[in-house]
């Protein structure tokens, strides 16, 4: 596994995360949460980000384990 596009794919789904995030504090209007709304945005687009890409590259080197 490639730990380098592991953790690339999780920063770029991360920044994703936090501009939903601020997103969603932006039509709430909830200033008061935003800190809270953008930090939770962009940690749970950091783990969706690593599981997924692992999740891939385990796929990968399973295929090309079964075509040797």
């Amino acid at each position: 596994m490639n730990i380098r596009t592991i953790i690339f794919s999780g920063i770029i789904a991360a920044l994703i995360g936090a501009m939903i995030g601020l997103a969603v504090t932006r039509i709430s209007q909830r200033e008061s949460r935003a800190r809270a709304i953008i930090i939770g945005g962009a940690s749970l687009g950091f783990i969706v980000g690593v599981v997924q890409e692992s999740i891939r590259q385990q796929k990968d080197q399973i295929d090309r384990e079964l075509e040797d």
